[in-house]
């Protein structure tokens, strides 16, 4: 990881990184990171879907899978 992503992911908040991979989030996304985490899928919907808090790990995993994507609209449009 470059110097200049892990200064942008330090300086999102948890809800910033939230937002970010909801904008980005494709099909798959959910199963990558349970993955990566150890959460459960289920459990991973409930944050994206705003029924539980996001913690750091998740958050920092969110951002990390989605940083080089462009978002879902300016995909359609492109």
């Amino acid at each position: 990881m470059s110097y200049q992503t892990k200064v942008r992911a330090n300086y999102l908040n948890r809800t910033a990184k939230l937002s970010f991979f909801t904008h980005r989030q494709r099909t798959g996304d959910l199963t990558r990171l349970s993955e990566e985490t150890g959460y459960s899928v289920s459990h991973l919907s409930n944050i994206t879907s705003l029924r539980r808090r996001v913690t750091d790990e998740i958050a920092n995993a969110m951002y990390m899978l989605t940083r080089r994507r462009m978002k879902n609209t300016e995909l359609a449009t492109a």
